[in-house]
């Protein structure tokens, strides 16, 4: 006897049977199921390109009138895909799930990626899984309302098909070797990237295109961008690379000892989270003065300051620290979440050089040591040592703001290791304080007061959170700075941001004010502006400028900035800062990112860079001295 039947639970099941049974009997339903079978692939690559291009459909509209190749490609893609997964699933629905959900989670990865710091979403982002805790508490903004509406569609559908149970009538003998066919027939185009470039040519694309993925996702959509960086997942060595190649490249450049009289300096090196001075947004008033200490310091004649140039804007703060620590560029290392992740073996850098000076070479990070695979890789530049959060709460008492290491926390940490460190000293350290997200914060909790008419409230917000750990930044730099005054080793202090921060989705504040405008193309002064944060080196002692001709006002490249510090306190220099110093005395500052013309003059430093960062980070390392034991 059926207890359930008359009940309400009886009577829901009852109702979802018949219904089942209409949808999986009658004819109607299951011809309209087969007919969306082809549309769910075109819906699920409208989803993901939309948000490709920030939710903006006259974007895509764009997109879609200046490159038909990439958009055909496009579809052929999603159409092989969908066609695999149905021979291997069978059921539609499981097929289209597994698709549909995939689509989700990249538009909205890919999204908020983009939003929070420009960069694409590519295939090595998911070696990053490990942090996804990390990442996503990072995260903060709004998704635009139609990405609901397709997922919600998106979801209907599954739900629909799955209603349906409409299934592919093949057995799995035909199935399966029929999906096998399919995928190799559509490997071998791609098997290597020779050929995946003669195919990808036949749409007016190449392999080439992931050297640069703001361009890469711009011209070839996101599932043409994502299948580029796919095939060109290995990284190609360099045309005519053997030891004799790079080793020539450093012909006429000799290692240049410490100069006879120099002093032992300790380096005290700082990178200061998102730091940037908010003044520069047009129409901005605030009602204290964020940077005094700043201000005071570059007044300092014993003070060198200007404007570095980096590859990371919002976000990827590994990219500009990768520079500054090995002098390499990241302009042709494959876009991956951290470049750290090739480093198996010591190369030379400048923290080894250091280290081989006899210094100890100290890395401090008040956050999770293996973010970014820096524990793995810090050895190998030449750290002795690396203070990661649990080490530092170790060793001091450690305050939080926003959920951050405070920075004075921060200044504690390095000023207590320095302080009890007998041999000379080259200490690098990252602070967190100041990173996204810039949400609201208890107005108790501000100093500063921010106001700017053309902002909207998101875009103020963030400004305004922003400035207040901006004004802590600029304390730790002044007791940083009256930290160095009082001590009779003789210390210089390199401190500069790595980029300018997310201040709203896709660069809001930045767009709003009239710093630039990346709504409509950036020409080579917003670029520049884009991707240039302040730094000054600051000492006890009176140092030559280095490889600066002022002051103030100089401009450098993040690989060239501890070669200019080398240059100040008569360190000793290897061949390659040799031939940086010559690179900046054709061009103060170069990467890709800039958009800079290669000339003439530019191009064999370019291409040395090429092949040195290749061969100490891919190649036989041939570049890079025996490290000392």
């Amino acid at each position: 006897m059926n207890t359930e039947r008359g009940t309400p639970m009886g009577n829901f099941r009852q109702k979802l049977h018949t219904l089942l049974t209409v949808l999986r009997t009658r004819r109607l339903p299951r011809v309209l199921a087969w007919l969306g079978v082809p549309l769910f692939p075109l819906l699920c690559l409208f989803t993901m390109d939309f948000m490709n291009f920030g939710g903006k459909l006259e974007n895509m509209q764009i997109f879609w009138q200046s490159f038909p190749g990439a958009v055909w490609f496009e579809l052929l893609v999603m159409a092989l895909l969908s066609l695999v997964l149905g021979l291997v699933l069978r059921r539609v629905w499981l097929a289209a799930g597994t698709l549909g959900l995939i689509s989700i989670i990249f538009s909205y990865v890919n999204y908020t990626k983009v939003a929070l710091n420009g960069d694409y979403f590519v295939p090595q982002d998911m070696l990053m899984l490990s942090h996804a805790g990390e990442l996503t508490s990072f995260i903060s903004g709004n998704l635009p309302p139609l990405f609901l509406l397709l997922c919600f569609i998106l979801l209907l559908s599954i739900v629909f098909f799955a209603l349906t149970d409409i299934r592919l009538p093949l057995r799995w003998f035909l199935r399966f070797p029929l999906a096998i066919l399919i995928v190799v027939l559509a490997w071998l185009p791609g098997r290597d990237i020779d050929h995946a470039d003669v195919m990808l040519s036949k749409f007016n694309m190449s392999v080439f295109d992931s050297a640069l993925q703001s361009s890469n996702y711009t011209a070839n959509g996101f599932v043409g961008g994502f299948t580029v960086n796919l095939l060109s997942l290995n990284v190609v060595q360099p045309e005519g690379y053997d030891v004799e190649t790079v080793q020539a490249m450093l012909t006429g450049y000799e290692a240049v000892p410490a100069g006879e009289t120099a002093e032992h300096f300790d380096v005290i090196v700082i990178l200061s989270e998102s730091f940037f001075d908010a003044r520069i947004l047009p129409g901005t008033t605030f009602s204290q003065n964020p940077l005094p200490n700043y201000d005071r310091l570059l007044k300092n004649p014993r003070t060198v300051s200007g404007s570095l140039y980096t590859t990371a804007i919002g976000g990827g703060t590994v990219r500009p620290e990768f520079g500054v620590l090995t002098g390499l560029t990241c302009d042709y290392i494959p876009s991956v979440p951290t470049p750290y992740r090739y480093i198996s073996q010591p190369i030379s850098t400048y923290v080894s050089n250091y280290n081989d000076a006899g210094y100890t070479t100290v890395a401090m990070h008040p956050y999770n040591k293996h973010f970014y695979s820096r524990s793995n890789a810090y050895g190998n530049l030449g750290f002795d040592q690396f203070w990661g959060q649990d080490e530092i709460a170790n060793t001091i008492y450690a305050e939080y703001k926003r959920g951050y290491v405070t920075d004075e926390s921060t200044l504690r940490a390095i000023t207590h290791c320095a302080d009890n460190t007998q041999d000379p000293l080259f200490l690098f350290a990252i602070t967190m304080q100041n990173h996204q997200p810039y949400d609201g914060i208890d107005p108790s909790l501000m100093q500063i007061e921010v106001a700017n008419d053309r902002l909207s409230e998101p875009a103020l917000t963030a400004l305004t959170t922003y400035t207040q750990g901006l004004y802590d930044a600029d304390k730790m730099l002044g007791d940083l700075a009256a930290w160095i005054d009082n001590r009779e080793r003789p210390t210089v202090l390199v401190f500069f941001g790595d980029h300018m921060p997310t201040l709203g989705s896709n660069h809001l504040a930045y767009n709003e004010s009239g710093l630039f405008n990346s709504y409509d193309g950036l020409d080579g002064e917003e670029l520049a502006t884009m991707y240039a944060t302040p730094f000054l080196i600051y000492s006890n002692r009176t140092l030559d400028p280095g490889l600066f001709d002022a002051r103030t006002d100089n401009r450098v490249s993040d690989y060239n900035l501890l070669n200019s510090v080398a240059l100040s306190t008569g360190m000793a220099r290897t061949p390659y800062m040799a031939l940086l110093q010559d690179f900046y005395s054709v061009t103060p500052i170069y990467n890709v990112r800039l958009g800079m013309e290669l000339t003439d003059d530019i191009a064999p430093f370019a291409r040395s860079m090429e092949y040195i960062t290749y061969d100490r980070v891919f190649g036989k390392n041939y570049t890079s001295r025996p490290r000392n034991d």
